[in-house]
């Protein structure tokens, strides 16, 4: 696990965006800061590598997105590297790219963190932080928009798992009457 420096201080900024978040909510804060920190740790590797550590049940034509194979691959190398075997991390870390239709609020947590950490540039990144600390569904409903937004401008492929996350989040909502 080699980072480029910008990839560390961005890891370190999400750990640190996360703890906040995992208290606020009343998450495992030690765990959000680790999630946080780990979660870009296969973020620098060549595909060769990544290759090597993914699940035997992903094909690479069920994942045509390279940007997200870092997420995949993160928890084969962290248990090999680290040792560390915690179901809740893995999974966070695993969905931290695309986000699923089955977000837990741990999930959540990670997820906003490294979309809105203070380092995040965009204009979307500080309202998403503001409202996340005040609902955290909230935070997340907006960061997977700014998400499946710049993939649209930018012509990038949208996960399936991001459009059905947003699917899910949307309807839960229509159905408890509530709009953003």
């Amino acid at each position: 696990m080699v980072l480029s420096p910008p990839r560390v201080a961005h890891s370190l900024r999400v750990a640190e965006e996360a703890e906040h978040l995992a208290a606020v909510h009343g998450e495992d804060t030690f765990r959000a800061y680790l999630a946080g920190l780990l979660h870009d740790c296969a973020r620098d590797l060549p595909w060769e590598t990544l290759r090597e550590f993914l699940p035997p049940y992903i094909q690479e034509s069920d994942f045509p997105i390279p940007e997200i194979f870092h997420a995949l691959a993160a928890p084969a190398i962290i248990e090999r590297e680290l040792g560390l075997r915690d179901f809740r991390i893995f999974r966070a870390i695993r969905w931290h790219a695309t986000g699923c239709e089955w977000m837990s609020a741990f999930d959540k947590v990670v997820f906003v963190a490294d979309i809105a950490e203070p380092g995040r540039d965009f204009p979307e990144a500080r309202e998403i932080r503001q409202r996340a600390y005040s609902d955290l569904r909230v935070g997340y409903i907006l960061a997977l928009r700014a998400k499946i937004e710049y993939l649209l401008r930018t012509y990038g492929v949208i996960a399936l798992e991001s459009l059905r996350s947003w699917n899910r989040e949307i309807s839960m909502l229509r159905k408890e009457g509530k709009m953003l």
